[in-house]
């Protein structure tokens, strides 16, 4: 067993995928022999959250304060540039099998309750391969005794052949952007028409540095919301149901200066809420006792 745990390969026509179980993570992913995900070896502890599942909430949790009906809570700082609680309880610890086919797997993990975090909850993740591509059903069963506030994201870095962030144009048809302040914590939405982060038409990401969440994004006529990156005669369509209203973008500027990671590939992530969402309420899912939810994300794609 390595750092991260076991490792499941998947396997479905030209698709290639592997799953391990530090975070329920999807550590690799491949069409035809070409690299669709930017992943991490067996023997190398993700760097980025790379393919992880981010629960019971995504994004950043500003000083760690959070306050729900009338209780104050302090979870721990995982984030200590920033002064943040980062990315939930789940991301970095080895997930239980709960079924393994040739092309899917199903992992699970307790969220057990904490001084930060008194609620408990079973999260799960299947992914799988299809003729439709990679897909990621994610799920979450309140198994405490009171209503619990949750959301979800999962954190791939998509890449395409021969091109680096700078290469890639992206389409994500989304109506507001979040500002955030030196710290990355939320300070107001701002219509994206007109601004840097309008990509209501596909752009150019060259020069562009992002680390910023959207919402309002349009449906399309299946009630899903789509993030198109394209390049070099190759495409990605990254698709999420209708829970999923938030998308986080990061364009790996984070990574030290002269690691070959910096700005090599794009973090798209689908997310059900936003960042510090236990503090603004904003599209948080609420459980209660032995309610159970399920929504999912995918890929698709075309290369030249």
């Amino acid at each position: 067993m390595t750092v991260n745990g076991h490792r499941w390969n998947l396997e479905h026509g030209g698709q290639r995928a592997s799953v391990v179980q530090r975070g329920g993570a999807l550590q690799s992913y491949s069409v035809n022999g070409v690299d669709v995900v930017d992943g991490f070896a067996d023997d190398e502890t993700p760097p980025a959250f790379n393919g992880a599942v981010l629960a019971p909430w995504p994004n950043r949790i500003p000083s760690g304060r959070w306050a729900w009906r009338g209780r104050h809570y302090q979870l721990p700082i995982t984030e200590p540039a920033t002064g943040s609680a980062l990315h939930g309880l789940v991301s970095d610890v080895l997930w239980q099998l709960e079924a393994a086919e040739s092309d899917a797997v199903t992992l699970s993990v307790p969220s057990e309750p904490s001084a930060g975090y008194p609620f408990q909850l079973r999260v799960t993740v299947t992914w799988s391969l299809s003729e439709d591509g990679l897909r990621c059903q994610l799920g979450a069963l309140n198994t405490g005794a009171e209503p619990a506030p949750f959301g979800v994201a999962t954190h791939p870095f998509f890449q395409l052949p021969d091109a680096r962030v700078d290469d890639l144009e992206l389409h994500l048809p989304a109506g507001q952007w979040l500002e955030t302040d030196a710290n990355l914590a939320p300070v107001a939405l701002r219509r994206t028409s007109g601004t840097e982060f309008d990509f209501t038409e596909p752009r150019s990401l060259r020069g562009l540095r992002l680390d910023t969440a959207f919402t309002a994004v349009s449906p399309d006529f299946e009630a899903t919301s789509r993030a198109v990156l394209s390049g070099h005669g190759s495409t990605l369509v990254i698709w999420a149901e209708a829970d999923f209203t938030w998308w986080q973008v990061y364009t790996s500027d984070y990574f030290e200066p002269g690691s070959d990671r910096l700005r090599r590939s794009l973090a798209v992530e689908a997310m059900t809420c936003g960042p510090d969402a236990f503090n603004s309420g904003a599209d948080l899912i609420v459980l209660d006792p032995g309610v159970a939810w399920s929504g999912g994300w995918g890929v698709q794609a075309r290369l030249g």
